[in-house]
């Protein structure tokens, strides 16, 4: 049976990731909260998460569906590497309240029930525990003239040469469904940094951090590539 993800999309990402562009969401996130215990589901090859020991002093845990990806992730700073075949039915094999943060970047968008796993995730936070989640935004106002220019789902090439039959992203979020799907599992959602994925011309990496934010608290759906909130478990 051919795998949903494929490994070849693991290795792309090294090469699409340069800088981990990911930093300032986690500097911001850890600038806000204290941790003892940290996992990231869906952590891939590591290659947004593996340096989080460097930044703080916690316990690193890791857990993916992608056998090879952990193969991977072996290879950094992980205390435990923990492999979940399907994320949408498979109990996480971890304790109660027993995780400080969990991280979950760019993993609901490939689920056929993502509240499953926003569950579960619930489950195994502590009380007060935090929740940071990424997932891609595929239609803010650029991606959406992309899109009737080209014709293409992907507005962003992210999986560039997948077709559409098999390509990785089922699920499309707005800020309201992200926020909805959070309250069903039991968080609050305390901070909106989606303005780290800021996109609306050429020119937006020119834009002030200020006018940034403004237009992301504004209407994230329109200005951000990437829907970004810190939740906390209620």
């Amino acid at each position: 049976m051919k795998e949903h993800f494929d490994n070849k999309f693991i290795d792309d990402i090294n090469e699409r990731v340069g800088d981990n562009y990911f930093s300032p969401v986690l500097d911001s996130t850890f600038n806000q909260i204290k941790v003892g215990n940290v996992c990231d589901i869906g952590c891939g090859n590591g290659v947004f998460t593996g340096d989080i020991k460097q930044r703080v002093d916690c316990n690193l845990i890791g857990v993916d569906s992608n056998k090879y990806a952990l193969e991977q992730a072996d290879k950094l700073d992980f205390d435990e590497l923990i492999h979940v075949d399907d994320f949408t039915k498979d109990r996480l094999p971890i304790e109660d309240s027993s995780v400080d943060l969990v991280i979950c970047k760019d993993v609901l968008e490939h689920l056929i029930d993502p509240l499953f796993l926003t569950n579960e995730i619930s489950r195994i936070l502590k009380p007060g525990g935090h929740f940071l989640v990424h997932v891609p935004n595929h239609f803010p106002i650029i991606g959406r003239l992309k899109f009737l220019i080209r014709n293409d789902i992907d507005t962003f090439s992210y999986f560039s040469g997948a077709d559409r039959y098999d390509f990785p992203h089922i699920r499309f979020f707005t800020l309201h469904s992200m926020e909805k799907m959070l309250d069903l599992s039991g968080f609050s959602v305390i901070d909106n940094m989606s303005y780290f994925f800021f996109n609306f011309s050429i020119f937006h990496r020119f834009v002030p951090t200020k006018i940034k934010k403004l237009l992301t608290i504004m209407s994230t759906d329109n200005f951000s590539e990437g829907i970004t909130l810190l939740a906390k478990k209620l």
